[in-house]
């Protein structure tokens, strides 16, 4: 049976940086909230990143990027007072991508002052890399981008969620969340077998809300791609954001299922600093792998960039599925066919990136502030089938 308390304006599945997010911007606007998750506070790639927010190489996510740097500025503010705050860098520490090819940072180079001029892209080679990165291995070259915030990985995600209860959300942890569905139309969740009536829902659980909004299957234009981040402390620490050139290509290819061993996996090298941890990645695997198993083969490949690596101490090892849609975009806004149901999910490896300005923009759909462009809208998926539940 229904919920015999009040029923919230909206209720939210999924305590990622987009259910958070989410929650704390329509609290603010005055909306009751519940934000419900069947594990924790950022369990899944929200929490298990590599802990860069940085610039996405695609022109639309650009933008969601620019202001969700700005929303990290405002949470920032937000937050400032008492311990536990989140923190927004005041300036980009930088992203090398690098490569051990000649010519290859040159063409980067191009590309970026062609399709994203503002990253301020320059090659770095020789001496003044040395002196610039001085943990990286001779014969490296690099294409220095102005972007790279490092950010504890969590650290927006558990800030947004704090916001949202101190403005007046409920949050229910450990129990999976269903839709309520009657005739197309949603009047709530079911949470442990609760009925909570609500005007609206929206769906941000990462990778696993195609499930949660069709749980027959019919309906996935979001699958997870597997990462494995490995954190390591060495005895010189990166000043910049490390990335083999190429990244942004492996993280886009066909999504296809296959083996995931330890020793014919594809990689791509990344090394992210904050504080005394480095974040060592990362893959991008269809099928979940064993993540002790690989730690030390991304260890050894990393080592061909940073030579530090081969010594060092692995410190964590930790699995991120990243929910990656079919066409490199996330699904921004309402889902057809079904009255009062909403989504947000399908950033891939731009979820802390994108996430909080993305959040804004579904948040400003639900309150009938705006819309969302067509290239965002869930509506090119096509209409879901439904699992009615009353």
């Amino acid at each position: 049976m229904a919920s015999g308390g009040s029923s919230p304006d909206v209720a939210i599945i999924g305590a990622g940086i987009l259910g958070t997010s989410a929650a704390a911007f329509l609290t603010k606007a005055g909306a009751s909230v519940l934000l419900a998750d069947g594990v924790a506070i950022g369990a899944g790639a929200s929490g298990r990143n590599s802990g860069a927010i940085q610039h996405p190489f695609d022109p639309v996510l650009a933008r969601l990027y620019h202001r969700t740097i700005e929303l990290y500025g405002d949470l920032t503010e937000a937050t400032s007072s008492g311990g536990g705050g989140f923190r927004m860098p005041p300036e980009p520490a930088g992203v090398l991508l690098l490569s051990q090819t000649p010519g290859a940072v040159e063409t980067i180079l191009a590309g970026v002052e062609a399709e994203a001029p503002e990253l301020s892209p320059a090659v770095l080679e020789g001496a003044i890399l040395e002196a610039a990165e001085p943990i990286l291995a001779p014969g490296v070259s690099a294409c220095r981008l102005s972007t790279g915030y490092p950010v504890p990985p969590a650290g927006a995600t558990s800030a947004y969620a704090s916001l949202a209860g101190q403005r007046g959300a409920s949050i229910r942890l450990g129990n999976r969340a269903a839709l309520w569905v009657e005739d197309r139309t949603v009047r709530g969740i079911v949470v442990n077998g609760e009925h909570v009536a609500a005007g609206s829902v929206l769906v941000a659980g990462g990778p696993w809300s195609p499930a949660i909004v069709s749980p027959s299957g019919g309906w996935q234009p979001i699958v997870p791609i597997w990462g494995v981040n490995v954190g390591v402390e060495l005895p010189a620490r990166p000043r910049h954001v490390l990335e083999e050139a190429g990244v942004e290509h492996l993280a886009h290819s066909p999504l296809t299922r296959g083996d995931a061993d330890e020793s014919s996996f594809e990689s791509a090298f990344s090394l992210v600093t904050v504080g005394r941890t480095s974040t060592l990645g990362s893959t991008f695997l269809p099928l979940e792998p064993d993540r002790d198993r690989l730690a030390p083969e991304l260890k050894r490949r990393g080592s061909a960039f940073v030579p530090s690596l081969a010594s060092s101490r692995i410190q964590s090892t930790r699995l991120c599925a990243r929910p990656q849609s079919r066409d490199r975009r996330p699904l921004l806004g309402a889902v057809a066919g079904v009255d009062g149901l909403f989504i947000a999910a399908g950033h891939g490896q731009w979820g802390i990136s994108t996430g909080p300005a993305s959040a804004e923009l579904v948040v400003d759909v639900i309150l009938g502030r705006t819309s969302v462009p067509p290239e965002l809208d869930p509506g090119r998926f096509g209409v879901p089938a439904i699992g009615e539940a009353g």
